[in-house]
């Protein structure tokens, strides 16, 4: 056979493909690709087609003139490492999620959403200075009457400095400096006296406003130990009748 006009080839190989020979090899590889994958622009997630009418993967950040292209890459190394890469990141992504709700499931502070309604200003209450005659102890009675209460009952907690807000803690600062100035020589409120020396007793009754009753810590409040429970020193009742709620609280000898 006569070699000689095959520019650049060697014997047993076939001659140099011509342009013709490439378009049509070209041409028929797009149709075994187009066969073999459909291309849907609309629900693959990376491609795209531009303003220019060329396809880019937005994965890999690569653009290719037609779709024969395209599919050839999607068939490539480079596009099935970044979609490995792409599922570790997004199972890490789920793991997180769903450790952030098992942590938002739990019952915090945070997630308890705060009660609103519609303050109607203080209810009438008084404060009364108590002495056991038996004992002698020193204790203080303390009567609210709340004729408008919304609630079954109203609940009181005894709060201390570092318990209230930045707010709250200001005014308490204020009220201390106002009595150490007006009752210097009081028995509890002496010249020296800190917020900090004091607890803070606070009742809710709503819709009224909470009120706040400062008690001295200079003697301790003799109740029990286990939370909830009332003694013969400690203890508090609610009227359901005369919307009145009686708190007495004694200090230990």
């Amino acid at each position: 056979m006569d070699y000689s006009n095959r520019v650049n080839s060697k014997k047993g190989a076939g001659g140099i493909a011509s342009a013709e020979d490439q378009n049509v090899h070209s041409k028929k590889r797009v149709q075994e690709l187009l066969a073999t994958h459909i291309l849907d622009i609309d629900n693959d997630p990376y491609v795209f087609r531009n303003h220019l009418g060329i396809l880019e993967c937005r994965l890999c950040l690569t653009t290719h003139n037609n779709e024969s292209s395209y599919i050839s890459h999607l068939g490539g190394r480079k596009h099935h490492l970044n979609l490995e890469r792409r599922r570790i990141l997004d199972e890490k992504s789920r793991q997180q999620q769903e450790l952030q709700q098992k942590v938002q499931d739990q019952v915090s502070i945070s997630n308890v959403e705060k009660r609103h309604w519609k303050r109607i200003g203080r209810p009438e209450y008084k404060v009364v200075k108590l002495r056991d005659p038996k004992t002698h102890q020193l204790g203080i009675l303390i009567t609210v009457k709340c004729l408008n209460i919304t609630v079954d009952e109203p609940f009181f907690r005894l709060m201390s400095y570092f318990e209230l807000t930045s707010k709250n803690q200001n005014l308490g600062v204020k009220y201390i400096q106002d009595r150490n100035q007006d009752e210097g020589d009081d028995e509890d409120y002496g010249e020296d006296s800190e917020p900090s020396d004091v607890q803070y007793l606070v009742i809710s009754a709503e819709p009224y406003d909470n009120i706040a009753i400062i008690i001295p810590n200079k003697h301790e409040i003799d109740k029990p130990q286990e939370e909830g429970k009332m003694s013969e020193t400690y203890w508090w009742f609610w009227d359901n009748d005369t919307k009145e709620f009686f708190l007495q609280l004694m200090y230990k000898s």
